[in-house]
Formats: C-alpha cells, structure tokens, sequence
C-alpha cells in the first residue's frame, strides 16, 4: 500500500445511526428511499452515476428531455403515500389520444378513454366496432385483477394460469372482421417486449399495458410535464422532504455481511456506511455478485443470477424539425401519442432480425415534446421523441449501428407522417434499453431475486424487479414494504 492510499484510508470515516441505506439513483430507489423515511426511518441514498440533465440541447435551440416522455402506469401508492403531487409531479396532458399508423397507410385515432373507444373503432371497421369495444372492456377486467400480481402480490388463482400462457395471436386470431384492429392491439403489447406475439405467454404483455393506471385512468396514456426528469425531480423532493440524506458517489466497494446479515457498506477509500437495512436499485449481478460474493449466497439463488440477458432491445431517438410537419393527419394535433402498427408477418420479420443483430422496421412509438413544452423547439419549429422496438442491443459507442439506429427513425416518422414536408436537422440516440423478460418470466424471476438471497436485511429493486416497460414505482414501494416490516418485527435489532 502506498502512503497515499494508507494516508487515505487513515481518513476514512465509519459511519453509523443509521437505519437503512439505498443504493442506486433511479425512480425506484428515490421512491424506497421516502417511503422508508416517511414510516420514521433515518435513510441515506447513495446516489450513483452522474445526476441527469433535465433537458439536453441537441441542435441550436432544439432540446431533449432525456427518458420516457408518456407513463402508462404510475404505482397510486406511492404518488398518494408520498403525496407527489404536492412535490412537483403534473401532467403535461392526460389521457392522450392514440394516431395508429397501419402497415397499409390507413389510420385509427382512438380516445383518451377506452370506454369511449367503440365510435373510433366504427371510424375504421364499423362492423367490429362493438366486438372490439367488448373485448377491451373484458380485457381490461381481467387486467385489473391482475394488477396485484404484477406489482409484486401473490399469484392469481390457478384456473386462470393456462389462459396466462397464451399468445397474444392465440388470444386474437379470428376474433375481428378487420385485421388491422389486431395489429393495433399487437402493437401496444409488443412494445418494450422480449417474445414475438405469437410465443407463450406474450399475451401477458397485453394484459400488463391495460392493467396500469395513470392520472386516474385505467389503460390510459398520460404525458408527464417534463417527461422522465420531472418524476425523478418529483421523487427527489419527495425523498428530501421526508428527511433523506442523498450522498452522490460511485466508490461504493461492497456490502458488509455480519453473519447471515447485511451491516452497511463499504467504499474504496475504507470508509463505511453502517445500517441493518440495504435496499439496492442496481442490476442484480452488481447487487449481490459484485457486491456480496458467490461464498454468502444461497447456492440456488446464485444460480438464479446467471441468466442470459435478452439480445434484442428498445431505443429512444430525439429529433429536430425545422418547421411545421407538414403532414395534414398528424399535423392536425400534435400532443396526441402516436403509433405504427405494421401487420403480423412484418413485425415477426422485425424481431427476428433484431435477435439476429439486424437493424429493421417494428413497432414506433412517436410523441413531439415541443407541442407541450413550446420552450424546446425555436418558434414554428418541432421536437420529435421516437421510441423504437425491437432493435439489437448495442454499444452506446457503435457508430455503424447509431447510423443505422437514426435512419430507422427517419423511416419511422416518415411511416407515420408520409407527407411531412419539415426537414430533419439533427437525431440525437440515446443508449438502448435492453428488452424485458417475458412477463410471466420476469415475475417469477422477481419473485425468487426479491426474496431468496439469504441475507437478512437486503432487499432488491433493481431492473430484474421491474415488469414490461416504462416505470411504475411498484418495486421501490414492495421494497420499501418488506424492509418495514423488518425492521418493526425486530430483524434490524
């Protein structure tokens, strides 16, 4: 050891009183972190990686949010538990109305509310109009009942489990006139997803996108004000105003294992946090391999941790218009969401690719920011986020594929808007999201990471303990659950 290092480490502090730390900078950890110290907790957020911009400048006077600009569920819970509203969070707009694209030019606009969808359905196919609405309104009963399960509560009842490992074409062969209706509902299901609409439990997906709810509505689409970063700005308030300490550093080293129990954690420089309590929000492999070691862990479980990432992911592109779009049907209103739903044989031939490692069309999911924040665009000018999927997972470095990645996105948004006449000045790619497991998998797959490592005190809510796409907060808040119940029975004594 040198004597820096020994100097270093003569300095270094240890740390105690606390009653639990949180790992990790996401939504999720912000939202274990308040809901801990809101029930009385003394908690320190250990905040990795850098803090995001809230808005980053792309082209002279063209800016991106970074992150998700539209939330399909939001976790109730936790936005009355730690009153986020009071905290910042509003919506730029509710209850969006979806512009579907076809595969074949034709379009559907749908209502902000799907129980008003049968008089946009007749629009297109007058003859499923009453079909279509009935099985939507089914399909979101059985999405509501559902909606335990997925945010971490215990398994439906058996008789339904056979239905759950259904296709999403199992469940929608031959039930409509017009196919287009089922490309529509393929399309929602399959973004963010893993499987192909025509393998065993992608049906899930479809029940998982109806079951959330977002600003009071079930199954539908709310545009958050300042997109991702204004609920991670939320978050941070709520975190502070319950009286957590946030501490940004990426030296955390490993966690401390006092017998079968976590103690705190340690840093590269010898320092120490202590507490009894560790929720982390980072991937599995770093939470507990990295962090904990092979040796303390549950065999089985250690096991668990060795699965195969999918290969395929999702991609977010950022675009500068310069001037109006051009295009009368899309142009018409430009704070609805808007959606390419190609047919059944193209989008199969989309996944396949992308698990090939090619680059080719699937599904898009289109908003433009600067219709809601006119600040993001210069006057008469636009702001276009596309959401891309599926894609090859990639390097955020390879230069070949982020070309490929942007002209994907050109074809997208011409797809969607044949007759824009705005010019593209610049796409900005942000790094790819990997796909998540097939819903059925990813729940037991949490369930098993959440609660079988062996070390009391420890709890999970990283990337593993998220099911489908887009945020919910339901991680942080089953997290935040377990380790109250913790420490009020005495584990942390």
């Amino acid at each position: 050891m040198s004597e820096a290092q020994f100097q270093n480490r003569k300095a270094a502090k240890i740390e105690g009183g606390f009653d639990a730390l949180v790992i990790g900078a996401t939504a999720d950890a912000f939202a274990a972190a308040a809901l801990m110290a809101r029930a009385g907790l003394h908690v320190v957020l250990i905040e990795t990686g850098e803090r995001a911009q809230d808005k980053k400048e792309i082209a002279p006077g063209y800016y991106a949010i970074p992150g998700d600009p539209i939330a399909f569920a939001l976790d109730q819970a936790v936005v009355d538990g730690l009153d986020l509203y009071r905290c910042g969070l509003s919506f730029a707009a509710r209850r969006l109305e979806t512009f579907v694209r076809f595969g074949d030019g034709a379009t559907l606009t749908t209502t902000g509310d799907p129980e008003l969808i049968e008089e946009a359905v007749a629009a297109l196919c007058e003859a499923d109009a009453g079909a279509f609405s009935a099985f939507l309104a089914q399909e979101r009963k059985t999405a509501r009942a559902l909606t335990d399960w997925f945010s971490g509560g215990a398994a439906p009842a058996a008789p339904g489990r056979e239905m759950l490992a259904a296709s999403i074409d199992d469940v929608l062969s031959g039930r409509f006139a017009d196919r287009r209706l089922t490309d529509y509902l393929r399309a929602e299901a399959s973004l963010g997803a893993p499987a192909r609409a025509s393998e065993p439990y992608s049906y899930l997906s479809l029940l998982r996108r109806l079951s959330g709810e977002i600003a009071g509505l079930q199954g539908g689409v709310a545009a958050i004000a300042g997109g991702g970063r204004g609920l991670a700005n939320a978050l941070r308030r709520a975190a502070q105003t319950a009286g957590v300490s946030i501490r940004q550093t990426d030296r955390v080293k490993s966690v401390i294992v006092e017998w079968d129990k976590v103690a705190g954690v340690s840093f590269d420089d010898g320092g120490q946090l202590r507490a009894p309590i560790i929720v982390s929000a980072l991937g599995a492999r770093e939470t507990f391999i990295d962090f904990v070691g092979r040796a303390r862990l549950d065999i089985e479980f250690a096991r668990i941790l060795d699965f195969a990432s999918p290969p395929i992911g999702s991609c977010r592109a950022h675009l500068a218009l310069s001037g109006p779009l051009g295009d009368p049907l899309v142009g018409a209103d430009l704070s609805r969401r808007f959606l390419l739903a190609l047919a059944a044989q193209p989008l199969e031939s989309g996944f396949l690719a992308a698990r090939r490692g090619e680059v080719r069309p699937g599904v898009a999911e289109l908003v433009f920011p600067s219709s809601l924040d006119a600040a993001l665009a210069p006057h008469g000018c636009l702001t276009a986020t596309i959401l891309l999927h599926p894609v090859p997972y990639f390097s955020p470095d390879d230069e070949p594929r982020r070309a490929q990645i942007e002209q994907l996105a050109r074809d997208a948004l011409r797809a969607i808007a044949p007759e824009m006449s705005a010019g593209v000045v610049a796409v900005d790619i942000e790094a790819p999201v990997r796909a998540a497991p097939t819903t059925y998998e990813a729940i037991e797959r949490r369930r098993l990471i959440t609660d079988a490592s062996g070390l009391e005190g420890y709890y999970f809510c990283g990337p593993e303990a998220l099911i489908g796409a887009g945020v919910s907060l339901s991680a942080g808040r089953r997290a935040a659950e377990r380790a109250l119940r913790y420490f009020r029975t005495g584990g942390a004594s």
